[in-house]
């Protein structure tokens, strides 16, 4: 009886063996935190990577000896080394005569009522020369001499690891930028034309 007695007292003051039960209870969120904190990272990377990719191809072609395909081509291989499996990577270029209308639309020259819009005797500067009034008038491709050229990326890839949904996040993530470059004068750029909406 006194045997069991001492087991017992033994075994309540035996410590072996605690740290590991603390370890089991502390390594689960500490190993998710630290894939969160690098799913984290790869993403900031990536980003941090395709903008710079971005930036060089986009000076590249300022001299205007490339063309879209061949854009998309050199962003898509600077970024194969970095991006996951089944990434997509989007490349959207569209040049613009000057910077200060990237993304707007086409400018008016007569709006009758004033009211920003295109009505019947209305005029326009057709910069893409479609005949169209558009609300963004960027011409797809590289333009010529001079132009305003926006670059634009999006990459949407897989995480790094399977634990989005622990984090609430999506399991796809997305990485976007943009950056405007004047092409090289290397030639005369074209001129504006203006047109004008027929009158009812």
């Amino acid at each position: 009886m006194r045997y069991f007695k001492n087991l017992k007292r033994d075994l309540i003051r035996n410590k072996d063996g605690a740290t590991l039960m603390e370890f089991g209870l502390v390594v689960g969120p500490l190993m998710m935190l630290l894939l969160g904190i690098m799913d984290l990272g790869y993403q900031a990377y990536l980003d941090t990577l395709a903008k710079s990719k971005l930036h060089e191809v986009a000076r590249d072609a300022s001299t205007g000896e490339m063309t879209v395909p061949e854009i998309e081509t050199a962003i898509e291989n600077g970024l194969d080394a970095l991006t996951l499996k089944d990434a997509t990577v989007d490349v959207t270029v569209k040049s613009y005569f000057d910077f200060t209308n990237v993304g707007k639309p086409e400018k008016l020259t007569v709006d009758g009522n004033k009211n920003d819009a295109l009505d019947p005797g209305d005029c326009f500067i057709d910069n893409n020369k479609n005949g169209i009034f558009d609300t963004d008038y960027g011409i797809p491709g590289t333009g010529g001499p001079d132009d305003i050229v926006s670059y634009q990326i999006e990459i949407t890839t897989k995480r790094l690891f399977p634990l989005a949904k622990m984090f609430g996040w999506s399991e796809t993530m997305k990485s976007s930028n943009s950056t405007a470059v004047r092409n090289q004068p290397y030639g005369a750029q074209a001129d504006l034309v203006e047109t004008c909406e027929p009158t009812l």
